[in-house]
C-alpha cells in the first residue's frame, strides 16, 4: 500500500526510515513523507543503535502521491493534529486509513468532524524512541512494542491483518488491540507521571523510582484511575504503579520528550496529557489536584518562554 507520513520530526522520520527501508527491500509500493513546510533537502540522516549515522534519500510527497495514498500516518505533536488534518482533509482519499501516532488523548474530539464517512481512523501508540539531532537528522534511542488499534470507521479482519503485517515488517512488534482504549488509558498514565515530574525536576526516566516521587507517582496514577471509570475504562492502581516503575527502570537514561520540549523552550503536550485529565475531571466532577497543578506548572514554564 502506498503510504504517507505526515510530520518530519524525530517519530516521522523514524516511521518513514523503516518503512521505506521495509518497503523497498521487500518490493512494496513507495512510502513517500509530507513535511510541515516545504523543504530543499533530498536526503536525511539516520542514526541506529549505537552506530553512526547514514544518508538516505528523501521521498516528498505531492498532491497527486497523498490522494492516492491507502494509508496516512500522521506523526506530529498533539497540538499539532487538528492544524495538520485541516491541511490535507480535502485531498485524502475517500477510503484512506488514517493513523494517529501522539502522546495524550483529546485529539479525536477534535477531528473528528473533518473524516469523510469511509475513512477508518486508528491510532498507533509508538514506544520506541528517536531524538531530533537537527532538521533531518534523527537518532534511533529505544526499541519497544506497539499498540494498534480502531477509533472509529471499519476495517474489516482481512484488512486488518495485512496492516499489522505491513507496520510489522518496518516497526516490527506491532500489536493489534480490539479495545483500544485501555492501552490508550495505560499510556496516558505513563506520561501523565514521567512526562511533567522529569521536566519539572529535570531529571532522566530512572529518577521516577527515587523514594521521594513514590507518593506522588501514587496520587497521579489514583486521580487517572478515577477520572477513567468515568469514562467507563477501568484501570488497576498497582499494575500501573508496577508498569510505570518498569517503563522508568527500562529507559533510566533517557530524556522523556516533555523534559527535551522544556530545555529547548519549546510547546508541549501537557494540555493533551495532565490537561485532559484535568478537563475530564471537571466534567465528571472528579478532584485531580495532582495533574492539575502539574498541569499548571508545565504551563507556566511554556508562558515564560513567550510561545
Amino acid at each position: 500500500m502506498h503510504t504517507v507520513i505526515v510530520g518530519q520530526g524525530a517519530i516521522g522520520l523514524l516511521c518513514y526510515h523503516r518503512l521505506s527501508v521495509a518497503n523497498s527491500t521487500n518490493g512494496h509500493d513507495s512510502v513517500s513523507l509530507w513535511p510541515s513546510k516545504s523543504t530543499k533537502y533530498s536526503s536525511y540522516s539516520f542514526q541506529e543503535l549505537n552506530a553512526k549515522a547514514e544518508k538516505f534519500p528523501l521521498n516528498i510527497a505531492g498532491k497527486g502521491e497523498l490522494s492516492n495514498a491507502r494509508l496516512i500516518i500522521i506523526c506530529v505533536k498533539s497540538y499539532q493534529v487538528k492544524s495538520a488534518l485541516q491541511s490535507i482533509h480535502h485531498l485524502i482519499a475517500d477510503k484512506a486509513v488514517i493513523i494517529l501516532t501522539h502522546n495524550g488523548l483529546g485529539t479525536f474530539e477534535e477531528v473528528n468532524y473533518l473524516l469523510k464517512p469511509k475513512q477508518c481512523l486508528l491510532t498507533l501508540l509508538l514506544t520506541q524512541g528517536a531524538r531530533k539531532i537537527a532538521d533531518y537528522h534523527i537518532e534511533h534511542t529505544g526499541m519497544g512494542n506497539s499498540d494498534l488499534g480502531r477509533i472509529i470507521g471499519q476495517l474489516p479482519p482481512t484488512k486488518q491483518h495485512q496492516l499489522v503485517d505491513y507496520l510489522q515488517e518496518g516497526l516490527s512488534q506491532v500489536y493489534w488491540h480490539e479495545n483500544i482504549q485501555q492501552a490508550q488509558w495505560r499510556k496516558l498514565t505513563i506520561n501523565c507521571v514521567i512526562n511533567p515530574l522529569t521536566a519539572l525536576k529535570d531529571i532522566p526516566n530512572g529518577d521516577i523510582n527515587q523514594h521521594v516521587y513514590q507518593e506522588k507517582v501514587r496520587l497521579l496514577i489514583s486521580e487517572v484511575v478515577q477520572v477513567a471509570a468515568k469514562e467507563e475504562v477501568t484501570l488497576s492502581k498497582n499494575s500501573l504503579l508496577k508498569l510505570i516503575n518498569t517503563v522508568a527502570r527500562n529507559t533510566e537514561n533517557n530524556t522523556s520528550s516533555m523534559r527535551a520540549d522544556i530545555m529547548a523552550k519549546r510547546r508541549t503536550e501537557i494540555d493533551y496529557i495532565n490537561g485532559y485529565v484535568h478537563r475530564l475531571g471537571e466534567k465528571h466532577q472528579v478532584a485531580t489536584p495532582n495533574n492539575t497543578q502539574l498541569w499548571l506548572d508545565i504551563k507556566a514554564l511554556e508562558d515564560g518562554f513567550n510561545i
